[in-house]
C-alpha cells in the first residue's frame, strides 16, 4: 500500500503494468540466472514503531521495514 525506495506506488505498478511487464520479465530472468540480486532492489524505508513502555528505551521500539513494489514482486516469485 505504500511507496517503497523508488517512490512507486503498488496501485501506480498495477496501472502501467503492461507496459513494464516485458522489461520487468527480463530483470527478474536475470536475477534467477545469476542468482544475483540488483543493489537497487535491495534498499527499504526503516521506521521505528513503538511498543510499548518507556518511550526513552530503544528496546521498546520495533523495526518496520517498507520495502518497494518491484523488491516485494521479486521476494514473491523467489
Amino acid at each position: 500500500k505504500t511507496a517503497g525506495q523508488n517512490t512507486l506506488k503498488p496501485n501506480i505498478i498495477k496501472g502501467i503494468a503492461n507496459q513494464i511487464s516485458h522489461p520487468f520479465a527480463y530483470i527478474i530472468n536475470l536475477v534467477f540466472q545469476n542468482s544475483s540480486v540488483p543493489d537497487e532492489l535491495k534498499f527499504a524505508n526503516i521506521t521505528p514503531i513503538f511498543k510499548a513502555g518507556n518511550p526513552a528505551e530503544l528496546q521498546n521500539y520495533r523495526p518496520i521495514s517498507v520495502l518497494s513494489a518491484s523488491s516485494k514482486i521479486l521476494e514473491r516469485l523467489i
